[in-house]
């Protein structure tokens, strides 16, 4: 979801998104629960894909992260790529003091689980409105949440952000939302 909602903050359209991705574990040998991280992974994975109806084209896989006694942290990483004409590219950068900044979240189960039904609404809804102008800056969040992309999206222009939520929200976790800066 993550590798999506950044292509889509750029100005991608995530239908046309393809994967790849790249595994690193550590080595399995026949320890049945050691294989269920990969496995469990992958199957995470795949989910994902069939939710969004979107390939992969292509992994590697660095099955044996281990020497001697250290391992690697059980790992997936996804990578997704796609083609865009560059004037529809948008950086995440604020452009303007006194724009309206905008959160567009979905919902996430107590499971964790995303709503992709919601997800994919929400990014055909942000590149609809990417390619109109309406949206003029955009960034996924990823682990440190609102805070951390609103102070990322304030660095690169030198621009503050006046937000307005609750102290709790701030670092939560929300993969698959996308803060965005629009005139209107």
């Amino acid at each position: 979801i993550e590798s999506v909602s950044k292509i889509t903050a750029a100005g991608g359209d995530y239908k046309k998104i393809r994967f790849t991705f790249q595994e690193y574990f550590e080595r399995l040998g026949k320890d049945k629960k050691k294989w269920g991280k990969p496995f469990s992974a992958l199957l995470g994975a795949l989910y994902a894909q069939k939710e969004f109806v979107l390939p992969s084209i292509g992994g590697k896989d660095s099955m044996s992260g281990t020497f001697n006694e250290l391992n690697v942290p059980p790992t997936l990483i996804s990578f997704a790529v796609n083609t865009v004409n560059a004037t529809h590219v948008i950086s995440p950068e604020f452009k303007a003091a006194g724009n309206n900044i905008y959160l567009i979240k979905h919902d996430i189960d107590e499971r964790y689980m995303p709503d992709f039904q919601e997800i994919k609404k929400n990014y055909d809804f942000i590149h609809k409105n990417i390619l109109e102008g309406s949206i003029i800056s955009a960034m996924a969040l990823k682990q440190g949440g609102i805070g951390e992309a609103t102070a990322k999206m304030c660095f690169g222009n030198k621009i503050g952000a006046d937000i307005n939520i609750e102290e709790e929200e701030v670092f939560k976790l929300n993969y698959g939302a996308v803060i965005v800066e629009s005139e209107i």
